[in-house]
């Protein structure tokens, strides 16, 4: 009978063991669940907000700071979870465990998937909130590029995010085809508006907003200065400098995404794209030489290595044109980062060569 009652003891005491062997096993997998992950936001689906500027300010260069701060913490949400996928991406590209890198890919799929379900971003109620949305739209479509189709099992998320991002895209167009104003129709504005159809074009084999995206790009370039300037954007007093570079940030990356994709460039002119890109460089280097342009100093800091996030465009326009001068200009600063434009886009192009020859069937 002792023999017995011994016997269960041990029993118990190593089916106890067992389960504590079990649940120790299980937190370095959840804790690992967390280091590839964040927290979803819960999705935004409406916005409304005035413009940043006060309203006599006919350059849109006097900024007024109340309104200013109401738009930066009303996108804060937005721009937050675009940030946080974009690390996320940043960590799949060089980890070199399958594994891992599935988990990271999984979690930017899952995160993007939950605001398409919930069919975020559906209800633009001010003019501004509606010229704010493209860049958001443009940088979720990016970092959903670069995940999606990479791990089993997501298919049916993936079509849903898709959909959800062509009807954002569809009224993008829509809105800056019958809303927007002359200038913002023109502007760095329709610059962040092409990058966001144009790749939701791709992503659902659209060539109606492919060809839409080509357009307004060719059309950013065409208007552009023989100097490489924009004049739209030089009207912008002491913020002239500032907007260059918040246009030809997704100008730059939408020729390239579109390119890549085989859809070629719709006779866009590389040559006056290289002489916009060096215009650019060279002012930020010394601002002055767009003072001398519109009579203003500018807010730009001199120096590439004080606007690194501003000029992370450089990196798709190397793999896009080959200036090897230009990226010389540049190289010592890498790796170079934009979150709206993929997250770190040195690991995205370095040592890329992008073709602008036609192969997309669609």
């Amino acid at each position: 009978m002792a023999d017995l009652k011994r016997w269960t003891l041990n029993r118990h005491i190593a089916v106890s063991l067992l389960a504590i062997t079990a649940a120790m096993a299980m937190i370095p997998k959840a804790e690992a669940a967390e280091e590839t992950c964040f927290k979803t936001p819960t999705p935004v689906m409406s916005l409304g907000f005035g413009s940043r500027y006060e309203a006599d300010s006919k350059t849109r260069s006097d900024i007024d700071e109340d309104s200013d701060a109401a738009v930066t913490k009303a996108l804060k949400p937005i721009d937050q979870f675009i940030q946080n996928l974009a690390k996320v991406v940043s960590k799949a590209e060089t980890e070199k465990d399958v594994a891992t890198r599935r988990q990271y890919q999984r979690c930017v799929v899952d995160s993007i998937y939950a605001w398409a379900k919930a069919d975020a971003l559906n209800d633009m109620r001010t003019f501004n909130a509606k010229l704010s949305i493209p860049a958001r739209i443009g940088g979720l479509a990016i970092l959903f590029a670069e995940s999606r189709d990479q791990v089993p099992g997501l298919h049916d998320r993936e079509r849903i995010v898709e959909k959800w991002l062509q009807k954002r895209g569809q009224e993008i167009v829509y809105f800056f085809e019958n809303e927007a104003t002359k200038g913002a129709a023109r502007n760095n504005l329709r610059a962040w508006a092409s990058l966001a159809v144009g790749e939701v074009g791709v992503l659902n084999r659209d060539r109606g907003l492919v060809e839409w995206a080509i357009l307004s790009n060719n059309t950013m370039i065409v208007n552009a200065s023989p100097d490489g300037s924009l004049p739209l954007e030089m009207n912008r007093q002491r913020y002239a400098l500032h907007y260059q570079l918040h246009a030809m940030a997704p100008l730059v990356t939408s020729v390239a995404r579109i390119c890549d994709a085989g859809y070629g460039k719709g006779g866009a002119d590389l040559e006056k794209l290289q002489t916009m890109a060096r215009f650019s460089v060279a002012a930020v280097k010394d601002p002055k030489i767009v003072q001398k342009i519109n009579g203003k100093s500018q807010t730009v800091k001199p120096g590439l290595k004080n606007n690194l996030s501003a000029i992370a465009w450089l990196e798709p326009y190397v793999a896009l044109s080959n200036d090897l001068e230009m990226k010389a200009e540049f190289e010592a600063l890498r790796p170079m980062s934009n979150t709206k434009l993929g997250g770190n886009l040195t690991k995205l192009y370095d040592g890329r060569r992008v073709s602008c020859t036609i192969s997309a069937q669609n």
